[in-house]
């Protein structure tokens, strides 16, 4: 029931769709799930989620260069708070939430996705440790998922790199930048802060600084909102 539930959110709708999904025979689509581990099941997401992104990325193009601009296929990460109360459950800190305001208990789940026109899939999840806790801190996740969502496009001969990458505001760092560029990403999108440290036109002030003597042009954008960029 969990896996049929979950997989509405893919357009696996019934146990032949996902045995194919997963590559397995029909037949032995219900011994296969009594052995899953919790790797398979995290893998699981992966295939599936990768799956139907291939469809749509082959469809999309195809389509002319108008249709491919509208559905503006963008890789997107972030990470979201999940308030929890059990006290024997793994993962549990003391996590920031921009819902709260405050600091809460719980887990912090990071997630990349993918968003292709109006639809938006799952790539990889995962329960993020501490944030000093070694290989598991989030760069050192991020890059480990990433690579795994790479490697599996790569193998069907789809180069996620000729898309953007976006990203909230704590996520830029020339760290993160790095790891990137090494990888192979060359449209690499952050929401900045007015507080944050810049570097442009080799001066490294707060952008609130940096706004006050740049240029900022109008209506450089094909879209009719009003707005100023550089």
């Amino acid at each position: 029931m969990l896996l049929l539930s979950s997989g509405h959110l893919f357009g696996v709708y019934d146990p032949i769709q996902i045995a194919e999904a997963l590559s397995i025979p029909k037949a032995n689509l219900y011994h296969h799930l009594k052995g899953f581990s919790v790797y398979q099941w995290i893998s699981l997401l992966v295939r599936i989620g990768c799956s139907i992104t291939i469809q749509e990325i082959r469809e999309t193009e195809s389509e002319s260069a108008s249709t491919k601009s509208r559905r503006c296929i963008t890789i997107s990460v972030d990470d979201t708070n999940v308030s929890r109360y059990g006290k024997l459950l793994s993962y549990c800190y003391n996590w920031w939430s921009k819902k709260h305001n405050s600091t809460i208990q719980g887990q912090d789940v990071l997630g990349i996705t993918i968003k292709i026109g109006k639809r938006i899939i799952p790539l990889k999840i995962r329960i993020v440790g501490k944030q000093w806790g070694g290989n598991t801190d989030k760069p050192n996740l991020f890059n480990a998922m990433l690579k795994e969502v790479l490697d599996f496009f790569d193998a069907q001969g789809i180069d996620l790199r000729q898309y953007p990458i976006t990203f909230v505001s704590w996520y830029g760092s020339k760290r993160l930048i790095q790891n990137l560029s090494e990888f192979g990403f060359d449209r690499i999108l952050f929401h900045g802060k007015s507080n944050y440290m810049m570097e442009i036109n080799h001066e490294n002030i707060k952008l609130s600084q940096h706004k006050k003597q740049i240029k900022l042009n109008p209506q450089r954008l094909g879209c009719n909102k009003p707005h100023y960029c550089t």
